[in-house]
């Protein structure tokens, strides 16, 4: 079910992505995109406890590499995800010089979430 979900997003992405010069379909995909990652990452930590168990993996012999590199990504999506929606909304109200600025993150945030979703099959459930 988690996998379907992150799928979605990930869908929700490409479609905001695709419509990247009609801005209101553009922030209503990335919009909904946002909002279904959010309500996974919460799942995730509610039903899972992630933030523990990743503090517990850290406390073992045994480091989980992957582990910490898909939170590193996820939490590096997280932030991304904050700086686009904001640098998005100037961009809207007419901030042009932060065009460059939204492009360029916009390209490190899906390689980032791209990154997030094909680590997140690699990572069994708590």
């Amino acid at each position: 079910m988690l996998y379907g979900v992150s799928t979605v997003a990930i869908l929700l992405i490409a479609l905001g992505w695709k419509f990247r010069r009609r801005a209101k379909w553009h922030m209503a995909f990335m919009g909904a995109a946002f909002c279904v990652d959010f309500a996974l990452l919460l799942y995730i930590e509610l039903s899972r406890h992630a933030i523990a168990h990743v503090g517990r993996s850290m406390m073992t012999a045994q480091a989980d590499y992957l582990l910490y590199f898909h939170v590193s990504v996820s939490a590096l999506t997280l932030v991304l995800y904050l700086m686009q929606i904001r640098s998005g909304i100037k961009l809207f109200k007419g901030w042009e010089p932060g065009r460059q600025f939204h492009q360029r993150a916009g390209l490190l945030f899906v390689a980032c979430r791209l990154l997030n979703y094909a680590t997140s099959f690699f990572i069994p459930p708590s």
